[in-house]
């Protein structure tokens, strides 16, 4: 990212990631856990169209692992969200970045396997994950955005036209 850090970045940063972490921590029996909603996870599609996006959304997953029951979720579940979202914006094509949270998240499902002692199921809770992000950032999210990418204002707030995606 070749972005001059000002206070405009900084805001819209800080920004995306209070949202993200409100979002996650608004519903958490959906957040954490072997079964996973993130609500949140929508917006990782953020990067797809801004790299700049990248920072704010890793902070926020950060900011919302703080309150897991998994004290690893703040540096697996946050390296986790980084990779997908780096990835993410590395993508040409929607629907392709889309599935990129689901493999990342299988970081996560070891993590809560190996958290677990093996009391979780790898492949069930990983599977469970990866199955979420896929309803959450692919079935719900891309349509979300395509709609929402529509809107010029909606664009310019957001900055999302960096890589002339639109």
């Amino acid at each position: 990212m070749n972005k001059k850090i000002n206070s405009k970045f900084l805001v819209r940063q800080g920004v995306i990631a209070a949202l993200y972490a409100v979002l996650t921590l608004a519903f958490p029996n959906l957040s954490y856990g072997p079964l996973q909603f993130r609500a949140s996870e929508v917006m990782t599609l953020l990067a797809f169209f801004n790299p700049e996006y990248i920072w704010g959304l890793t902070l926020g997953c950060f900011i919302a692992n703080l309150f897991s029951p998994y004290i690893w979720d703040m540096i697996i579940g946050t390296l986790a969200s980084f990779l997908a979202v780096y990835f993410m914006s590395k993508c040409k094509n929607i629907w392709v970045a889309s599935i990129v949270p689901a493999i990342a998240n299988i970081l996560v499902g070891l993590e809560i396997f190996l958290i677990t002692k093996g009391e979780a199921a790898f492949f069930l809770t990983t599977g469970q994950i990866m199955l979420s992000e896929i309803i959450i950032v692919t079935i719900i999210g891309v349509p979300l955005f395509k709609i929402l990418t529509k809107n010029k204002q909606f664009n310019n707030i957001l900055e999302l036209d960096k890589r002339g995606l639109l």
